[in-house]
């Protein structure tokens, strides 16, 4: 992937993650994100309760997708669309590592029985920069 993008998502803290709810529907939330560049993944720690988690429970991916970027100063945007599951509990230890390193503030709910982290691995992106000068870097 592209130097550019792996800086930007280094960079953001923020992204908007849309999956489908079990009836079909999206569910959109504001999520903090921590990721990996190689092979790119982005991690998300939210509470087992959440909308956002109930198609997960059965421990299936389901499609969702993401973006990053939201500065009308900046106008740079990643959108992504991939896969979204629940990280099974005895892969947690490196994402810990990565994401409490981003979000320190975070830790708090580590040992909360609620805590669950998601793992996004994008099949498709494109991220777009706007000014100075336009372009689009994209998969396929």
């Amino acid at each position: 992937m592209d130097r550019r993008v792996l800086d930007f998502l280094a960079k953001n803290r923020v992204c908007v993650l849309s999956v489908l709810l079990k009836d079909g529907s999206p569910h959109t939330a504001a999520m903090h994100y921590s990721h990996i560049n190689s092979p790119l993944e982005i991690y998300i720690q939210t509470e087992n309760t959440s909308r956002k988690c109930q198609a997960l429970l059965k421990g299936k991916p389901i499609k969702s997708s993401v973006v990053v970027g939201f500065s009308e100063d900046e106008f740079r945007t990643l959108q992504l669309d991939g896969n979204i599951k629940i990280v099974n509990k005895n892969k947690l230890k490196n994402i810990h590592d990565i994401h409490y390193k981003k979000h320190p503030e975070a830790k708090q709910w580590k040992d909360d029985p609620a805590t669950v982290f998601l793992i996004f691995k994008p099949t498709w992106w494109r991220y777009t920069e706007y000014k100075p000068k336009f372009f689009v870097l994209s998969s396929k």
